[in-house]
């Protein structure tokens, strides 16, 4: 079930979506984040969010946070508010600027008493997530280093086709770029099972990534564009574009709904209502993800 987490995001073309939920509900997966590359704060993207990839899911008693673009700045100031310690699990699909740039500014991560496991790859210069953060936070880039950071902080780099748990969550992990090294994550809880894959190639589907969304619940998927590929003028109607890949892996792998985010800087509000639309005319269980969108049942 789709929900809206305030009015101003709700779409004319969303059918289905409501104004208010609760969230005490076990399961709730809400969308802080969902541009790609720069955030884009702008009059024409104010419906969809001009935030980068930041995705919270709430399952259970567990708290887990995919990527840590700018939504995850309102996301630390939401959890802030609350005034209760935050335990949570933050999965890096990848190190590009996108995915970590809200990093610095996590509020909650300088609150002493908060708890924080990170998990991630190792990126293609052979880093570890770790070391990827930590140095985005040195001098000259940003003015206090992770050191500063007063929760307590742990680090777990992964490697592909891992599966280990977190509390009654099962997680799973697949490389879903070799180019960008970055990882998708399967996780399951009690009848219910998520995906979350981006920075997917956009040639063909992967009978490998196929073989890991099979018979998911909800995937997340960048289905709008390729990192910068916006920028390289691409000829109208020369291939697949990446959301028909997105359509295609939703039907051979019976997917029963599908969100999409990582939303090119250059797709307004009107052209991501027509993306939606035509989506919706082939499987009518997808969305186009909003900031704010909330997936709870």
């Amino acid at each position: 079930m789709i929900h809206a987490a305030h009015p101003s995001a709700i779409h004319p073309s969303n059918p289905g979506v409501s104004q208010i939920v609760s969230q005490e509900t076990q399961l709730s997966v809400k969308f802080w984040g969902v541009r790609g590359s720069v955030p884009t704060p702008i009059a024409s993207n104010q419906r969809y969010g001009g935030n980068t990839a930041c995705v919270e899911v709430q399952l259970g008693e567990q708290r887990i946070i995919f990527d840590a673009g700018t939504g995850l700045v309102e996301l630390g100031q939401h959890l802030q508010a609350k005034g209760e310690p935050v335990d949570a699990h933050i999965f890096f699909t990848h190190t590009q600027w996108d995915r970590i740039q809200g990093f610095p500014f996590f509020q909650p991560a300088f609150t002493e008493g908060n708890r924080f496991s990170v998990y991630g790859g190792t990126a293609p210069n052979g880093a570890s997530i770790k070391h990827c953060l930590t140095d985005q936070m040195l001098q000259p880039h940003f003015s206090m280093p992770l050191q500063h950071m007063r929760a307590q902080l742990t680090f777990q780099t992964l490697t592909a086709n891992k599966r280990f748990n977190i509390g009654e969550v099962l997680v799973e992990t697949i490389c879903t770029n070799p180019v960008t090294q970055a990882f998708g994550y399967r996780l399951t809880w009690k009848d219910y099972t998520l995906v979350y894959a981006t920075d997917t190639p956009t040639e063909c589907v992967d009978s490998a990534l196929l073989a890991f969304v099979d018979q998911a619940d909800l995937l997340i998927y960048d289905g709008t564009y390729s990192d910068l590929g916006y920028l390289h003028n691409t000829a109208a109607g020369e291939g697949l574009q990446p959301w028909e890949i997105g359509l295609d892996i939703v039907q051979k792998a019976s997917i029963k709904e599908l969100a999409l985010l990582h939303h090119s800087p250059v797709q307004s509000d009107d052209i991501l209502d027509q993306l939606q639309r035509d989506m919706r005319d082939r499987f009518k269980n997808t969305n186009v993800a909003y900031e704010g969108m909330v997936v709870s049942r």
